[in-house]
């Protein structure tokens, strides 16, 4: 699981419950990933994204919230 965003954003653009959401990379391709609303962070389907994206411990990416459930990432 991610640390997680920040508490405010999750108060004013997040739901408090489980959610599946839809993480789009920069060349377009979605995956979907499940958001913990009481822990403010991804859970299941984060593994799958951040290996198929080589991430590694202190790497950094920006999420852009597009769409209620839906965010692109940049790297």
């Amino acid at each position: 699981m991610i640390k997680g965003f920040p508490l405010k954003f999750c108060e004013e653009n997040l739901p408090a419950h489980e959610l599946k959401v839809v993480v789009e990379d920069e060349k377009g391709l979605e995956h979907k990933i499940n958001y913990l609303g009481s822990r403010g962070g991804f859970c299941g389907g984060w593994k799958g994204f951040a290996s198929g994206h080589n991430l590694e411990i202190g790497d950094a990416l920006v999420f852009e919230l597009i769409e209620p459930a839906k965010f692109k990432v940049y790297d």
